[in-house]
C-alpha cells in the first residue's frame, strides 16, 4: 500500500500497490479523483490490506518511504472522533509539524473527517466512539456498554493495525483510543488533552476523566495541556500550553456574530433568533447558506463577536483575540464555560435567555490574543526525536 499527498494541500490518498498493478494502474475498488485514488471503503479491507504494505510519506522534496525516512522522521497524528473541534485542533498541529519537515500520517474519523478532507488530505477513519452520545440517552448507562465500549475495542484494534503499518517516529493524539493502541503497541507518543476532572459532575463523568488522564499521565511520553485560562483546574504531571489554533494565514473575513455550534450543542436556531431580536447580524457556521472551509480562523479573527460550545472554538478565539460567550451543552462544556469566563473577553450564557440578557446587559469586551500553542507542541516533537547525547 502507499499513500500519495494532494498537491493542493499535503493530504494522504490510499491506494493499494498490489491492485495497481494487477490493473494496469487503475484501482477498481477507489473513486478515481484528480490527484490519486481515493479508497472509501479501505476500513473494511483494512486487515486484508495491513500486511507487507508499505505506507508513503511526504515531506518538501516529495513522496517518499516511511520506513527508510530519508527526508525526515515520520510523526502520526490522530484527532478523536466525538466532534469536528478535535479534528481542528489536530490538523493545526499536523500542519505545524509538517512546516517543519516530518512526514504526517493523520487518522481519526468521526464529525472531523469532513473537514480533513476540505483541507485536502486524506486520513485512516477507525471505527467511531460516541461515549458522550450514549451517555446521554435514556438507558445511557447500557447504551455504552452495548455501543460505546465495543466499538472502543474495535478502534483500539484498528488504531494498533494502522500504526504497525505506518510505523511511526512518534504518534501525537488527543483520543484516548489512540493513546491506549499506542500503549499496547509500546510506541511513543505524545497526548494533548484539556480534560481535567473537575469540569464534570456526576461521578461516571468524573471517573471517566480521571482514567483517561491516569492513563496518559502513566503511559505518554508527553502530555500536553492547552490552556485558555491560567492557575486551576489542571492535570498533574500535565505540561501547559497555550491554545491551539489554525494559522491565520490571508485577509480577515469580517461578521458581526460568528456562531460555531459544535456536535453537542444548543439549538443553533435558537441562539440566532435571541441574537438577531438584538439587532445583530448572524453569520452561522453550517447554516444553510454556509459552505465548508478550510479554517474558520479567519472568520473568528475578523468577527465581533463569537458563540460557541465546543473549547477547539474557544482557544482558537483566544489566539484571534476575539470576544467569545460560550452557551455549553454538556457536562465538559459548562465546566470549561465556567472556567474561561473568568479571564477577560470570555463569557459564560447557559441558557438562551441568559446569553441574551448577557448581551442586553454587559459591555462585551475583547480578551487579548494569546500566542499559538501549536509552536509548542512542535518544539516538544523535535526534542523527543533529538538524537540523544553520546
Amino acid at each position: 500500500m502507499c499513500c500519495h499527498r494532494l498537491p493542493s494541500a499535503g493530504g494522504y490518498v490510499v491506494t493499494n500497490r498490489r491492485r495497481l498493478a494487477a490493473t494496469g494502474g487503475r484501482d477498481t475498488r477507489g473513486v478515481c479523483s484528480v490527484y490519486g485514488y481515493v479508497l472509501p471503503d479501505f476500513k473494511s479491507h483494512l486487515f486484508d490490506d495491513l500486511v507487507d504494505q508499505q505506507i508513503m510519506g511526504t515531506g518538501t522534496a516529495g513522496t517518499r518511504h516511511a520506513h527508510t525516512r530519508p527526508g525526515g522522521p515520520t510523526v502520526a497524528v490522530a484527532h478523536g472522533c466525538e466532534g469536528a473541534g478535535h479534528a481542528t485542533r489536530m490538523l493545526a498541529v499536523a500542519k505545524g509539524l509538517e512546516a517543519a519537515g516530518y512526514a504526517v500520517p493523520l487518522a481519526g474519523g468521526g464529525p472531523g473527517a469532513r473537514f480533513i478532507r476540505r483541507n485536502g488530505y486524506e486520513e485512516f477513519e477507525p471505527t467511531s466512539v460516541d461515549f458522550i452520545g450514549d451517555y446521554q440517552r435514556d438507558n445511557g448507562l447500557r447504551a455504552m456498554l452495548t455501543g460505546s465500549v465495543p466499538a472502543t475495542v474495535a478502534r483500539v484494534r484498528e488504531y494498533r493495525a494502522w500504526l504497525a503499518a505506518i510505523d511511526p517516529d512518534l504518534f501525537v493524539t488527543d483520543d484516548v483510543t489512540a493513546a491506549l493502541a499506542a500503549t499496547l503497541a509500546r510506541r511513543r507518543y505524545v497526548y494533548i488533552s484539556h480534560d481535567t476532572r473537575e469540569f464534570y459532575t456526576t461521578p461516571v463523568e468524573q471517573a471517566g476523566a480521571w482514567l483517561r488522564n491516569l492513563i496518559a499521565r502513566v503511559t505518554a511520553t508527553a502530555y500536553l495541556l492547552p490552556k485558555v485560562w491560567s492557575g486551576e483546574p489542571t492535570i498533574p504531571d500535565a505540561t501547559a500550553v497555550l491554545p491551539l489554533a489554525p494559522r491565520a494565514d490571508g485577509a480577515k473575513d469580517t461578521v458581526d456574530v460568528l456562531i460555531v455550534p459544535s456536535a453537542f450543542s444548543v439549538s443553533a436556531e435558537q441562539v440566532t433568533a435571541a441574537i438577531e431580536a438584538r439587532g445583530r447580524t448572524v453569520t452561522l457556521v453550517g447554516g444553510e447558506d454556509w459552505e465548508i472551509v478550510p479554517s474558520l480562523q479567519p472568520y473568528i479573527a475578523g468577527a465581533n463577536l463569537v458563540v460557541c460550545s465546543g473549547y477547539s472554538t474557544v482557544m482558537e478565539s483566544a489566539v484571534a483575540g476575539t470576544p467569545c460567550v460560550v452557551v455549553p451543552s454538556t457536562s465538559e462544556q459548562r465546566g470549561v464555560a465556567a472556567t474561561v469566563a473568568e479571564r477577560r473577553g470570555f463569557y459564560s450564557a447557559h441558557s438562551i435567555e441568559a446569553l441574551g440578557a448577557l448581551l442586553d446587559r454587559d459591555r462585551i469586551v475583547a480578551p487579548d490574543p494569546q500566542e499559538n500553542g501549536v509552536d509548542r507542541v512542535v518544539a516538544v516533537v523535535k526534542r523527543l526525536l533529538s538524537p540523544v547525547p553520546a
